[in-house]
């Protein structure tokens, strides 16, 4: 074999192997990005439950679910029917993350004495004809899954056959909670797909995808009466 026969054969061995470290490579690249993917998920998930269990502390105390903080200050908001804003961390007893602020949605009735309202807050003592029980709380959670579907409230969506949103197929919750974390489509909005437009939120199902990383958690409103009156009984 010539020295040149020699000298082809020994680069094509070296391009070989080069292909095969960068396929190596990028296996190993994948399998971390799914191990990175699951462990964020994880996270999203302990944060999502913690901040329902101060949810439900809150209720419990106060006799109606807490309403959004609008302005970023970590306290509720309960001036005029914002349904949606961050998680009031400092009104929940909860260290907020300022990373990756917390998102929650509540249903909210427009008129204060509506029989769906959820989070209201009066201060009138109890006895008052327009004072919030609990016997309040648990009529308009009989009431909410009931209702038709009302884009102006805070709805969760379906899940399409490709596993995207179909707000077509939505039902309201009592709230629900978003745990956003990279902006993963790229749209300068830290909350992928549905989450972004407002009051569409998408399925706690949606699957992870390269588009999408958001984490949401929804209370439906059957669920919380029943854990509700599991606890004042």
């Amino acid at each position: 074999m010539s020295a040149s026969s020699i000298r082809g054969f020994q680069l094509l061995e070296l391009a070989i192997v080069l292909a095969a470290l960068g396929v190596i490579t990028l296996m190993a690249s994948f399998a971390f990005s799914g191990v990175d993917q699951k462990n964020t998920r994880a996270q999203s998930a302990a944060e999502a439950e913690n901040a329902r269990e101060a949810i439900r502390a809150f209720l419990l105390a106060n006799k109606r679910l807490p309403c959004p903080d609008t302005n970023a200050d970590s306290h509720e908001d309960c001036g005029g029917t914002a349904e949606s804003g961050h998680l009031p961390y400092a009104s929940l007893g909860l260290t907020e993350n300022t990373h990756n602020r917390m998102r929650y949605s509540v249903y909210r009735a427009a008129a204060p004495n509506d029989v769906t309202q959820l989070a209201e807050r009066t201060d009138d003592a109890e006895g008052d004809p327009d004072y919030r029980g609990y016997g309040d709380t648990l009529a308009a959670l009989a009431q909410i899954p009931a209702m038709p579907l009302d884009e102006a409230h805070i709805h969760i969506t379906g899940l399409a056959a490709d596993g995207a949103s179909d707000c077509a197929a939505a039902a309201h919750p009592a709230f629900a909670l978003i745990v956003p974390n990279r902006d993963a489509d790229g749209d300068s909005n830290v909350l992928d797909g549905a989450n972004a437009a407002g009051l569409c939120l998408a399925s706690p199902r949606q699957p992870a995808a390269w588009n999408y990383d958001d984490f949401v958690l929804a209370e439906s409103a059957a669920a919380l009466a029943g854990w509700l009156a599991r606890h004042i009984n």
